[in-house]
């Protein structure tokens, strides 16, 4: 009878564990060791043979004049910023609001909130009429005595827009990881610190933020290490016209634009192993400011 209920549960663990292994076998391993073996060969006479030339195409694109490069790696650059500095820093406020229950924080949370739960395609294309020519912000512009501003449609203001976009609408996911982290503080801790005299902004630097600091930590350690990564919905909003690609996009253009899995897949593993030392640098360096 012990017999029977024992392998009863170890069945049962293995349907539980199999999907997941399956996914990691399939998605993970299998993935990321093709594309390691596609970075070291190239299509010559019409068979794969390994060679380096995916790497000197990289390097030599580093140089050209005139290189998507350069603006592809600078547009990264903004987008991480964007989503996981300014993001962050606007979003700490917005939750110790939430977390103090301040009248009328379930509507902000509610309108802060609704963005993550539609689908990105409605999204842009409700941003787009908005901000289009016969969009609201073309009819206050007209009002103003202001001509129409191109908004997705000139070198001068595309990734701006792009880059405001993904601030406005990545806003929600950041302000639920930190939200979630503060609701975890036990109300005993803030009410010993309100009886120490502490203000609120003094609660939210000296108690909540040391608190929070290994979520906070765990999260921009994982940005750093996707920091070649940083991107947005370019495909919907420019499709990477008027110099708004990111590498990211630019990985993408290799693939289902020029029909190549070669130089991709050596594009993303240089990155892959920049980004390595990068992240590892920044966990070492959040751990020192934790322990200071």
């Amino acid at each position: 009878m012990k017999n029977q209920k024992k392998l009863a549960q170890t069945r049962f663990l293995i349907c539980i564990l199999a999907v997941p292994i399956i996914h990691l076998l399939v998605f993970w391993v299998y993935l990321n060791l093709t594309s390691f073996k596609l970075a070291f060969q190239i299509q010559k006479d019409g068979a794969m043979v390994w060679s380096l030339d995916n790497f000197r195409a990289l390097f030599e694109s580093f140089t050209v004049k005139g290189s998507i490069f350069w603006v592809a790696l600078k547009n990264t650059a903004l987008y991480w910023v964007t989503g996981s500095i300014l993001s962050y820093l606007l979003a700490f406020p917005v939750c110790y609001f939430f977390f103090k229950k301040i009248k009328g924080y379930k509507i902000f949370r509610f309108i802060i909130f609704l963005p993550t739960l539609i689908s990105a395609t409605v999204l842009v294309n409700v941003f787009k009429q908005i901000i289009g020519a016969n969009g609201p912000v073309a009819m206050l512009l007209e009002k103003a005595g202001r001509d129409y501003i191109p908004f997705l449609s000139s070198e001068e203001w595309a990734i701006w827009t792009c880059l405001f976009y993904s601030l406005i609408f990545g806003f929600g996911t950041n302000t639920l990881v930190i939200s979630g982290a503060m609701n975890q503080i036990s109300d005993s801790v803030i009410e010993a610190a309100q009886l120490d005299g502490v203000n609120g902004f003094q609660e939210l630097t000296k108690i909540i933020m040391p608190i929070i600091w290994p979520t906070f930590s765990a999260v921009f350690i994982q940005s750093i290490a996707g920091f070649f990564s940083a991107s947005g919905p370019i495909l919907l909003l420019t499709n990477g016209n008027y110099n708004t690609w990111t590498i990211d996009f630019w990985i993408y253009q290799q693939v289902y634009g020029n029909m190549s899995y070669n130089f991709p897949s050596a594009i993303g593993l240089f990155f892959g192993i920049l980004g390595l030392p990068l992240a590892l640098f920044s966990r070492w360096a959040l751990k020192r400011i934790q322990s200071d």
